[in-house]
C-alpha cells in the first residue's frame, strides 16, 4: 500500500533538494562582505548560502568535499585544483570585460617588431634590443621565456650554483643586447640590487635603468610598445589589446580611435617567423592567459541555469558601486566584470587549451632545482605539500619539496647529512641548533604591521619617575609566563648581562626574585618542573592572582613594571602606559609604538636553518620569501600563517605576517642570550 506514495515522496525529496541554497565559499575575512551581498535584491530568487574558509586553498578543499558548491578563481588556482586527487572541478562561468565579452581569453601574448626588421625565425632575436613588461609578468616574460627556452640557441638555464632566477636573468641578458625589465627581481632588497647591476643591460632601456623598477615609462603593456617606438626597442612582447590601443585600432567593441603612432611602421613576429600587419585577426599568439572565472563541482551542472542567472543578476547590481563583495566575495573586478555562460569546462582542459599549463610548468632544464624543507607532523606535510603546489603555480621556484622526520632534531640532522635543506628552530634554540649541527639561519619571520621581529618590552604606568634598570630594584613586576622570552629569558639575560644579578650555582630565577624584592609575579615560577632544586622564588608569586595577565596587574596596581612581548602591546592603551628604554644607555622612556627603539632587547624570531654556502642561501630562501612577498597582501589566496586544519603554528607561527631573509642579519647575538640562560640551567 505504502509504495503508491514512493513515487511522489521520490519526487518531493529532489524538489527539496533542488531548492537548497547554492553555496558560495569565501576566505573568512571577507564573510561580512558575503553576508551583504545576500541582501541584495535580485529578480532571481534562487538563494545562496556563504561558506567560511581559511582562504581559497580550503575552498578548492570545501568544493571537493561538497561542503561548498562553487568559488571564483584565477587561472592559478585552476592548476592548483587540477592537481588535487579524485576532483571532478569544472569552470562553469567566465569573467570577461565589457570590451571583449566575446573573446576567447583575456589575453593574447604577441610579438611585435620594426616592418623592416631582417629577420625570419625566433632564432633571429637574438641579440635585439627587448622591451618586455616587467620581469615575472605573463606576456612580457614568463611566455616568451617559455617560448624562447625550447630554442637551441637560447642559453641554458641550469647552472646549479646559481638560482632558478638569475639563471633566467642571466639567459636573457646573454640573448638580448640591451632589455627593459623592470620590477623586483628578487624578494631580498640587497640580492635585487646586486642583480641589477650584475645584469645591467636588462635595465638599459628603460627610462630609468639605475631605478629599472614601477613606474617606468616604458614598462607595462604600453610601456613595451613606447619602448620599441621611441626608445630604440626593436622587439617588445606585449598582448594583443594594447596593441591595438596604442595604435588606436578597432577591437571588439571598442571604435578606432586617434593615435600618433602609426601602425604600418610594424608587424606581429608569428613563431614560424612570418610577419603579419599589426591588427590583423591572426596574430598567432604562442599562449594566451585564461579568463578567471567560477569552479564549482560535478554535481552543479544539474542545476546550473538558475545559478548562472543569479550571478549575473548579481553582477549587475554590483557594476556601478563597486561595492566590497563584488571584488571579495564573486572575483569581479572594475575591468572584469561582464559574466559569460562557457560552455562547462575542467579545468586542465581550459588550461591546456590556453596552453597556459606549459607557461605554468616551465622549467629550468635537469636537473630541476628543488628546495627541501622538512616537517615534524602529518598536518604539517600536508600543508607544505599545499604550500609546494601553490608556489608552483604562481612561477615561484626552486620547487619545494617536503621531507619528515619524527622532531625537530631529526629534521636539523637531516639537514646536516643532506636529507633536505631547510629546518625550523625556534626561539633561543637558533644559536645552539647552528652550533651543535653546523648550520645557520637563511630566513625567519617578521610580526605585525611594522614587519619586524618581536622585542622583549618593559612598560610602566604614565607619569612614574622609572629611566634605568636600577631605578625598578625592589620593585614589583609581574611577567608572560615562565619559559617565554620576554617574561623569563630576556628580563633575566638583562639582569645578568648588566651585572645587576649574578649567576650563582645556576639559581638564576632566585636571584631576579632578589632583584624585585618587593614581591613580583612569574606565573609557573614554582611549579616542580620548573623549579627542581626548591629555591626560594616565593617573591616572584607574591602578586600572582588568579588572573596573572601582567596587564592586569598594571591596571591592579600589583605591578610597577610589566616584562611582556611587543607583541602584547595591542592590548595596552597609549594614553595609560609607555616604555622603559633599558636597551638605551641613559634609559628614558618613550611611547608602546616604539618599541623597536626603545626596548629590553630584540627577541629570536623563529627561523629556518641551512646548511648551505652564502651564495646558495639566495637559491633555498627564494621560494619562501618570494611566496611571503605575494601573499604579503593576499592572505586570501592562501593563509600560510594563519590556523590550518584546526592546528596552530603549523610551519609559521600564527602571529606572523612575514618572512625575512637573515644574509644581512646578525644572529650571533642570540648565542649571547642562549649561553646566559644556559648557564642559569634553562636552555
Amino acid at each position: 500500500m505504502a509504495l503508491k506514495y514512493l513515487p511522489w515522496l521520490i519526487a518531493l525529496i529532489v524538489c527539496v533538494h533542488s531548492k537548497s541554497p547554492y553555496k558560495i565559499c569565501v576566505p573568512a575575512q571577507f564573510m561580512k562582505d558575503c553576508e551583504i551581498m545576500l541582501e541584495v535584491e535580485t529578480k532571481s530568487k534562487e538563494k545562496l548560502e556563504c561558506v567560511a574558509a581559511r582562504d581559497r586553498m580550503e575552498c578548492l578543499q570545501y568544493i571537493q568535499q561538497r561542503q561548498a558548491d562553487f568559488v571564483p578563481v584565477d587561472p592559478e588556482d585552476m592548476y592548483v585544483a587540477s592537481k588535487i586527487p579524485n576532483q571532478d572541478f569544472v569552470l562553469f562561468q567566465e569573467y570577461r570585460t565589457d570590451d571583449e565579452p566575446d573573446a576567447e581569453f583575456r589575453y593574447q601574448a604577441v610579438i611585435v617588431v620594426h616592418k623592416d626588421l631582417p629577420i625570419n625565425s625566433l632564432d633571429g632575436l637574438k641579440g635585439l634590443k627587448s622591451c618586455h613588461t616587467g620581469v615575472n609578468r605573463n606576456v612580457g616574460y614568463k611566455i616568451p621565456l617559455t617560448m624562447l627556452m625550447k630554442r637551441e640557441v637560447f642559453p641554458k638555464m641550469n647552472n646549479r650554483e646559481i638560482s632558478p632566477k638569475e639563471n633566467e636573468l642571466k639567459a636573457l641578458s646573454s640573448f638580448f643586447k640591451q632589455s627593459c625589465i623592470v620590477g623586483s627581481w628578487s624578494p631580498d632588497p640587497k640580492v635585487n640590487s646586486l642583480w641589477k647591476k650584475q645584469y645591467s643591460q636588462l635595465c638599459s632601456l628603460c627610462q630609468f635603468p639605475d631605478k629599472c623598477d614601477y613606474p617606468d615609462e616604458n614598462s607595462g603593456y604600453e610601456g613595451a610598445l613606447r619602448c620599441l617606438a621611441h626608445n630604440g626597442g626593436e622587439v617588445a612582447f606585449t598582448k594583443v589589446f594594447y596593441v591595438h590601443k596604442f595604435f588606436g585600432l578597432p577591437l571588439g567593441t571598442i571604435p578606432a580611435s586617434a593615435s600618433s603612432e602609426d601602425p604600418t611602421n610594424f608587424r606581429y613576429l608569428r613563431v614560424d617567423g612570418s610577419k603579419v600587419p599589426v591588427g590583423d585577426r591572426r596574430p598567432c599568439s604562442w599562449a594566451a592567459r585564461p579568463w578567471q572565472g567560477l569552479l564549482g563541482h560535478n554535481d552543479v551542472l544539474a542545476r546550473l541555469t538558475p545559478l548562472r542567472e543569479k550571478i549575473k543578476q548579481l553582477s549587475n547590481a554590483g557594476a556601478n558601486a563597486k561595492p566590497g563583495w563584488s571584488t571579495n566575495v564573486l572575483g569581479l573586478s572594475e575591468k572584469i566584470h561582464h559574466v559569460a555562460d562557457n560552455i562547462p569546462i575542467k579545468p586542465k582542459a581550459y588550461l591546456d587549451k590556453a596552453n597556459y599549463t606549459a607557461v605554468i610548468e616551465r622549467g629550468h632544464g635537469p636537473p630541476e632545482p628543488i628546495v627541501r624543507m622538512c616537517v615534524t607532523s602529518n598536518v604539517a606535510l600536508e600543508k607544505c605539500r599545499a604550500m609546494s603546489v601553490f608556489a608552483f603555480s604562481r612561477d615561484i621556484r626552486p620547487m619545494l619539496d617536503c621531507v619528515q622526520e619524527p622532531s625537530d632534531d631529526d629534521c636539523l640532522r637531516s639537514v646536516r647529512d643532506n636529507g633536505s635543506d631547510l629546518a625550523a628552530v625556534d626561539d633561543i634554540r637558533v644559536a645552539s641548533a647552528s652550533n651543535k649541527y653546523g648550520l645557520h639561519p637563511v630566513f625567519h619571520e617578521v610580526y605585525g604591521d611594522k614587519k619586524t621581529p618581536h622585542y622583549a618590552v618593559a612598560v610602566i604606568k604614565k607619569g612614574t619617575t622609572y629611566n634605568t634598570i636600577d631605578d625598578l630594584r625592589g620593585k614589583r613586576s609581574c611577567h608572560n609566563s615562565y619559559g617565554t622570552f620576554s617574561g623569563l629569558h630576556a628580563p633575566l639575560f638583562y639582569l645578568i648581562n648588566k651585572g645587576k644579578i649574578t649567576n650563582s650555582n645556576g639559581q638564576c630565577v632566585q636571584k631576579m626574585s632578589e632583584f624585585f624584592s618587593a614581591g613580583s609575579c612569574l606565573p609557573g615560577v614554582d611549579k616542580p618542573e620548573n623549579n627542581p632544586k626548591g629555591d626560594d622564588v616565593s617573591s616572584l608569586k607574591k602578586q600572582c592572582l588568579s588572573d596573572n595577565t601582567p596587564l592586569k596587574c598594571l591596571q591592579e596596581g600589583r605591578a610597577d613594571v610589566v616584562f611582556v612581548s611587543s607583541a602584547d602591546l595591542d592590548k595596552y592603551d597609549e594614553s595609560e602606559y609607555e616604555l622603559l628604554c633599558l636597551n638605551r644607555e641613559t634609559g628614558g622612556r618613550d611611547k608602546l609604538s616604539n618599541y623597536p627603539t626603545c626596548n629590553i632587547v630584540m627577541a629570536p624570531s623563529r627561523a629556518w636553518l641551512s646548511v648551505k654556502t652564502v651564495e646558495s642561501d639566495v637559491s633555498i630562501a627564494f621560494t619562501p620569501l618570494s611566496l611571503a612577498k605575494l601573499l604579503e597582501k593576499r592572505t586570501d589566496l592562501f593563509n600560510i600563517y594563519g590556523e590550518f586544519l584546526k592546528n596552530n603554528n603549523i610551519l609559521f607561527s600564527n602571529g606572523a605576517t612575514g618572512l625575512e631573509s637573515t644574509m644581512n642579519f646578525d644572529f650571533d647575538k642570540f648565542k649571547t642570550y642562549h649561553d646566559v640562560i644556559s648557564n642559569c640551567g634553562l636552555a
